[in-house]
């Protein structure tokens, strides 16, 4: 596929080589782009959590009885596990050309004939067993007796190196240089080599979600309507703030992404995110999420208890909902304003300021419209057939007009709030020369908000609401507009 290299052997084929000896294929890491144990344990993480715990002792006892509970316990989505293209297209053109291909693998015996099932192209499967792990040593010696004439050997990985020694030809993929070498040091044939060149830097960049850091901002609203912004501690502190939370919440998309592996792998963009594309490893994914959740709930503990309180509670919302909330249509969405709005609580805890009953009313309703116009592209998307169930959802395509008219009213409940703000609130900051500038606010709100429904409607904008503003020329002019008019009202003289 693209990005894919695939270096064949030029002066003989696999038939003049192995004389229509049998093709045998790992298969994770191998066929597919991923490991179905790690898989598994990601998807019992979030699915069956105590049974995963339980578990657990079987993987220091006996590794194939844990593959074969962790087998138990879960339900794959076979369908959507990623396959590795260049491996099955040389697979097929090997089986079209009359040679035998099979499936040898570490996996569960049960997994691997569904995986097998799926593409209808080995002529038989094997898998490990209660009491053995096919794995290396024990998988040599399984082809060898099964294969006594010989066999070529597809794998992935060190631990296929006994496999390789005894096998009649080699075919190498995505191994690591030092792999490739030890094969080649052996005097075993090579005759193709597949590898998927992968920036993991860039992947890990787009697995943290460094861009959703914008988000985080609205952690210097209080600091904005303070004016505490020529207070270096003060600043300071809302500098730490917002590296925590950014920290911790990039974790949290990491989990959300580990949640939604298969249904992100079925939808036309979120496919391409790194864990469900199988540029990175789930299992490390789940490790470092967890890591940098703990390490920004303990670092808020050294700024101040309220900051603490109110990051845990978002950190547990966010848990919450990547584990089943954003299944309970309208939940979902208010999960997703009350979230918003707890960074500003976070702001306002970081400097210990004061709160404004109004600014948070506000922004409950001004994200629940933007939430609400999110929800509204994905099912507008499947509006032609309104009782089929959204993936990963629980909406129906059907429902894009109730979510239209639930989020249109919620974006002018913000403006009517933010009106009454201003009129009860902000008009009596002393700070604030000429009042009247300060109507240009809730102008240029209205014409954001109307802006975002209307690309929605025209089946135009087609991300977060959110992401789509960070991008858009209009949405910086509204923005400037609104920042002008409050810098107009403090420093022009009355």
């Amino acid at each position: 596929m693209l990005g894919a290299i695939m270096k064949q052997a030029s002066e003989e084929s696999l038939d003049v080589m192995g004389e229509k000896l049998p093709l045998v294929l790992d298969l994770d890491g191998t066929f597919l782009r991923t490991d179905l144990l790690v898989e598994g344990i990601v998807n019992a993480f979030f699915r069956r959590p105590l049974s995963l715990f339980a578990a657990m002792p079987l993987a220091l006892v006996s590794r194939a009885r844990f593959k074969q509970r962790i087998a138990a316990i879960t339900q794959l989505d076979i369908d959507s596990l990623l396959v590795n293209e260049q491996v099955l297209d040389f697979a097929e053109t090997e089986r079209n050309a009359g040679r035998e291909i099979h499936l040898f693998t570490a996996a569960p015996q049960s997994v691997a004939d569904k995986v097998a099932a799926r593409f209808g192209i080995f002529s038989s499967v094997v898998g490990s067993t209660p009491t053995l792990n096919l794995k290396s040593y024990r998988k040599r010696d399984a082809l060898v007796e099964r294969f006594p004439d010989g066999y070529i050997y597809a794998g992935d990985a060190r631990a296929d190196l006994p496999v390789w020694q005894a096998a009649a030809a080699a075919v190498l993929v995505d191994v690591p240089a030092s792999v490739a070498q030890a094969v080649r040091a052996d005097d075993t044939r090579v005759f193709a080599t597949f590898s998927t060149p992968t920036n993991h830097l860039r992947s890990w960049r787009k697995a943290l979600r460094l861009h959703q850091w914008v988000k985080n901002l609205l952690v210097f609203v209080p600091l904005l309507l303070s004016h505490e912004y020529l207070n270096p501690p003060v600043v300071l502190s809302y500098l730490t703030v917002f590296l925590i939370l950014s920290v911790s919440a990039s974790g949290t998309y990491i989990l959300n992404d580990l949640a939604d592996l298969s249904d992100d792998r079925r939808h036309r963009t979120k496919r391409n995110r790194p864990f469900a594309a199988g540029k990175l490893n789930p299992l490390m994914g789940l490790f470092v999420s967890i890591v940098v959740i703990l390490g920004g709930l303990i670092a808020s503990g050294f700024v101040s208890t309220g900051f603490f309180i109110a990051l845990f509670a978002y950190l547990a919302l966010t848990l919450s909902y990547s584990f089943g909330l954003k299944r309970i249509p309208v939940l979902d969405v208010v999960i997703l304003a009350t979230l918003f709005t707890l960074r500003l609580v976070m702001g306002t805890e970081a400097a210990d300021a004061g709160y404004s009953e109004w600014l948070l009313t506000f922004s409950m309703f001004f994200f629940l419209s933007l939430s609400l116009a999110k929800r509204f592209v994905e099912v507008s998307a499947k509006a032609a057939r309104p009782m089929e169930i959204i993936s990963g959802r629980g909406y129906r395509g059907g429902d894009h007009a109730f979510i239209s008219a639930l989020g249109v009213s919620s974006g002018v409940a913000s403006i009517l709030i933010l009106v009454l703000f201003l009129r009860e609130d902000a008009f009596k900051v002393d700070i604030y020369q000429i009042e009247a500038f300060l109507w240009g606010i809730p102008i240029f709100m209205t014409l954001f908000l109307g802006r975002i429904w209307l690309l929605a409607s025209r089946g135009e904008l087609n991300e977060d609401p959110v992401a789509f503003a960070v991008k858009d020329k209009v949405s910086y002019l509204l923005g400037i507009g609104l920042v002008f008019c409050m810098l107009e009202a403090v420093l022009i003289p009355g």
